[in-house]
């Protein structure tokens, strides 16, 4: 409810543990605590099923088992191993391991020992940076006073003498990767950014209920609001939460924009990025890297909800989509709409032509492109719906969409998109703005699936293309 968890610790003695959470807290960084039971080989509480997939921070006892002396390197990467799999999920992104230990010496070790096991035979993400923090300077005595209450009370009086102390070492460690600390900052912003929002709801609420105890029903007036100005009363009725989404995502964008002058953030985004942004930005592979980066900019893959009706769905062109519901035959439009087959190519490349039509036929694939203005999905209007026909390329036949004279596409009114990776294979979307697909129905056109929804700025791009198509001027005239 209040926020994903973000960052933890883990620690054996309840005293440590309560230690470095009260540090964080003081840092300014919301942490949660977790106890590992050597009794049962357990955490306490239970971390949530398949961990925590936002995690950027975890700070732990490097020896957890509190075996004797010094373990060997092997030994201390299995229990944190065994840790690191209970709480980081396997899509997690990147985060900092932090050892709070007594054990400095095996750290490094340790850390290689993570880097060559933990993602390669476990699946979970390894850390982007192994860090050590010494616990011996921060280690609170135990209490004199035998009285529970008592004892608690002088245990934190200590423990709050060194905050100062571990609050700035804690500080000193955590600042040691810059590209870690802009990604935590961005996603700070983002949540400050909607907080502003909520605080803004508020305070027109306020404005509405002068009584504090009548405040939440205004809010309640504030938000409904909201959702029926953006979408409609009918729309906002049916689905009351894409309703209010779509009223305050520009709220949040505004907000989000306040904080980008920040001084401290500038200078922390110019201490990571400004020497790789003043040079040539280079991958290991920039086509399969490319791919990555328009995949995650330009589609949504996360359709689990979506039908087969919103905006900027892509949905395939096969049964129950047959060409009887089309009106057209949606495979006959590969060769006469979108690639050129070995006719338009010289003798000498026929052969590698006609052997890319074989992959065509069947990795290529002939798809939906739903293509309605906004301000219908937001009112939800009957209508006719419109979707454009597209057709999937593996990027490795792409030869075949340019024509081998003039290295053109196959007609004025394609749009080329991608490449993107879909499911492992990267694929170049073609979609033509003369061939289009409309549905009357009462209800979303029975399709296979949603295969990825296009992000709003490829919807209007491909929406200002076919509108310019459409409305291509013609004259009659004599020479």
């Amino acid at each position: 409810m209040f926020g994903p968890i973000r960052a933890v610790a883990i620690d054996d003695e309840p005293s440590h543990l309560l230690a470095i959470t009260t540090g964080l807290t003081a840092s300014g960084i919301p942490c949660t605590g977790y106890w590992y039971d050597r009794d049962a080989n357990e955490l306490r509480p239970p971390p949530a099923e398949g961990g925590h997939p936002f995690l950027r921070l975890i700070l732990m006892d490097l020896n957890l088992a509190e075996q004797a002396g010094i373990p060997d390197a092997a030994t201390l990467c299995s229990g944190v191993m065994d840790v690191l799999k209970q709480i980081v999920a396997k899509d997690g992104g990147p985060y900092l391991l932090v050892f709070w230990t007594l054990v400095g010496t095996r750290v490094s070790e340790v850390a290689n020992l993570l880097y060559e096991r933990l993602e390669p035979v476990e699946g979970i993400p390894c850390p982007i940076s192994v860090l050590e923090l010494p616990k011996r300077p921060f280690i609170v005595s135990d209490p004199k006073q035998e009285d529970w209450k008592t004892a608690l009370r002088e245990f934190h009086t200590e423990l709050h003498k060194n905050i100062p102390q571990l609050q700035q070492t804690l500080m000193t460690v955590l600042t040691n990767n810059p590209t870690l600390n802009t990604l935590t900052s961005w996603e700070s912003r983002s949540a400050d950014a909607a907080g502003l929002a909520v605080n803004e709801i508020y305070a027109c609420a306020k404005d509405d209920a002068a009584e504090p105890a009548k405040r939440t029903e205004s809010i309640q007036k504030v938000l409904a609001k909201i959702a029926v100005a953006a979408s409609g009363q009918k729309p906002a009725s049916i689905s009351p939460s894409r309703a209010l989404d779509a009223g305050m995502i520009d709220i949040l964008i505004d907000q989000f924009g306040t904080s980008v002058e920040d001084a401290q953030y500038q200078r922390l985004v110019k201490d990571a990025l400004g020497p790789t942004i003043e040079g040539k930005v280079a991958f290991q592979d920039d086509g399969r890297m490319f791919a990555a980066l328009n995949t995650f900019f330009h589609i949504d893959k996360e359709v689990r909800a979506a039908k087969t009706w919103d905006r900027g769905v892509v949905i395939p062109a096969i049964p129950p989509l047959d060409d009887k519901i089309l009106g057209f035959a949606a495979q006959q439009l590969v060769a006469t709409e979108f690639l050129f087959n070995d006719g338009f190519f010289p003798g000498a490349q026929r052969a590698e032509i006609a052997a890319l039509w074989e992959t065509v036929k069947t990795r290529a694939a002939v798809v939906l492109i739903e293509l309605g203005a906004d301000c219908d999905h937001a009112q939800d209007k009957a209508r006719t719906r419109r979707y454009l026909v597209g057709l999937e390329v593996p990027v490795s036949c792409s030869k075949l969409m340019y024509s081998p004279k003039n290295n053109s596409l196959r007609n004025g009114s394609l749009q080329l998109l991608g490449p993107w990776n879909i499911n492992g294979q990267i694929v170049h979307l073609l979609v033509s703005c003369r061939r289009f697909w409309a549905w009357q129905g009462e209800n979303p056109p029975p399709a296979a699936n949603v295969k990825y929804r296009l992000r709003t700025s490829i919807v209007n791009k491909l929406l200002h293309h076919y509108s310019v198509w459409s409305s291509r001027p013609g004259i009659v005239e004599f020479r």
